[in-house]
């Protein structure tokens, strides 16, 4: 690792994202951020460091995709038009089916340049193929909390019960690697996939190892009835009826939920993983964020995968996030700019198991760089807003993890770009043919 001084226009700093420094600088030490402030007093903290001008650039802290099941590039674009479980039965399941390992870890490796490209430091999984998927982000320099599926009928390891042996020999082996760039937990599907006894087994999994339980849960109105009749309860009321609130919980969307919910989720330790854009496409509905936050219920924003989404960008989904719960509350003042961007970024790091109080004084220096050369970037009267409203993941031109540049100028560090996408275009040609789609 190098030392390096960053030169920044502006930099959005604070464990809040509530301080705003112009004409500022970064001091980067092995992985760690030592200084942050005006540059004329960070300059003088300079020795040996490497120097990097971004003096036409914002600095933010890196931004964390909360929600997505990364080999599902391969799947970008198959289908657009239908409900939830049309396009889960017809198209993603059918598709999934057809991978291979090896798919998976180009699927992985495709995503891998997509969140690089768009900012994104880290991301929270839920999919099969996990040590694929590790592969990939250890190349890719990234950080992951990967929680392989629990789930029926999976390519890699087939019925239920062969795949619950393959994941608990795996988090056995895995469960201990609570540092570094790749972390483990364990990825129940949801209620209505996932038998009572299987969560079970989940719950004492993750009780053993302390790993996140992360599982999607009240996605749709269909699927909320559905447990009311088949259990007498909502999905988040059933983990609860359950035991699985004792462990930490990750949960997928919460779209559909009741005040009596709400309490369940103050009192447990659940965090909401929030994709906007991929619930407005599938018309799943709005999650009432403000209200969550307003309870103090932990929220991070995440995209879904590219199955349903269709893209990785964090900066679109913030915006969407922003004005979608201004609409829902009928008030524009709820999530303000400063909040909006700890959701998708310090609140991100935190659901991963990493501490981090954003661009601050000894926290982790993951960070990202946007340019303000283009038209949309000015006048700069609000950068804040600017970021959120403004922004798009195009401006990205430099992503800092812990402590080291995996994107510079706009070029990867650490992936083979073109090569990454000829191979997946390649498989995604070979799966479509074999399904006939």
């Amino acid at each position: 690792m190098s030392d390096t001084y960053i030169k920044c226009k502006y930099i959005i700093s604070g464990s809040k994202c509530d301080k705003l420094i112009r004409d500022g600088a970064i001091l980067i030490e092995n992985d760690r951020i030592v200084a942050v402030g005006k540059e004329g007093d960070i300059k003088k903290l300079l020795s040996g460091h490497d120097k990097v001008d971004r003096s036409n650039h914002i600095a933010i802290p890196s931004l964390i995709n909360g929600h997505t099941h990364l080999p599902e590039t391969l799947l970008r674009g198959i289908c657009d038009n239908q409900k939830l479980m049309i396009w889960l039965n017809e198209y993603i399941w059918p598709f999934e089916m057809k991978m291979s390992a090896d798919d998976a870890y180009y699927g992985a490796q495709l995503g891998c340049l997509e969140l690089i490209e768009s900012g994104i430091s880290g991301f929270i999984d839920q999919y099969f193929y996990a040590e694929s998927i590790e592969k990939a982000a250890k190349e890719a320099r990234i950080r992951a909390l990967l929680c392989p599926s629990v789930f029926d009928n999976t390519p890699e390891s087939g019925s239920l019960e062969n795949t619950w042996i393959h994941v608990s020999k795996l988090l056995e082996s895995k469960g201990k690697q609570n540092d570094g760039l790749v972390r483990y937990g364990i990825g129940p599907h949801a209620p209505y996939t996932v038998p009572k006894e299987y969560l079970l087994k989940v719950s004492d999994l993750a009780s053993k190892y302390s790993l996140p339980i992360h599982i999607h849960l009240n996605e749709t109105k269909k699927e909320v009835d559905e447990a009311i009749e088949n259990f007498g309860m909502s999905p988040i009321e059933y983990m609860n009826h359950l035991g699985l609130t004792k462990e930490r919980i990750l949960a997928a969307h919460c779209v559909h939920t009741s005040p009596k919910e709400w309490q369940i989720m103050m009192d447990a330790n659940i965090t909401v993983l929030h994709n906007p854009q991929s619930n407005l496409k599938m018309t799943s509905g709005i999650a009432p964020v403000y209200q969550y936050l307003e309870r103090g219920i932990k929220v991070v924003v995440g995209t879904d995968g590219n199955a349903s989404n269709n893209d990785l960008g964090m900066l679109e989904e913030l915006a969407t996030t922003a004005m979608l719960q201004k609409y829902l509350a009928n008030d524009p003042s709820v999530l303000d700019n400063a909040i909006v961007l700890t959701l998708g970024s310090i609140q991100g790091m935190k659901a991963m198991g990493v501490d981090s109080e954003g661009i601050s004084i000894n926290s982790p220096a993951d960070l990202t760089l946007l340019s303000l050369q283009r038209s949309h970037s000015w006048p700069q009267n609000n950068p804040r807003s600017n970021v959120i409203y403004s922004s798009s993941s195009s401006d990205v031109t430099d992503l800092v993890v812990d402590g080291e540049f995996v994107y510079q100028d706009r070029e990867h560090l650490t992936l083979d770009k073109w090569h990454i996408i000829e191979k997946c275009s390649d498989i995604s040609q070979r799966i479509l043919s074999d399904i006939g789609k």
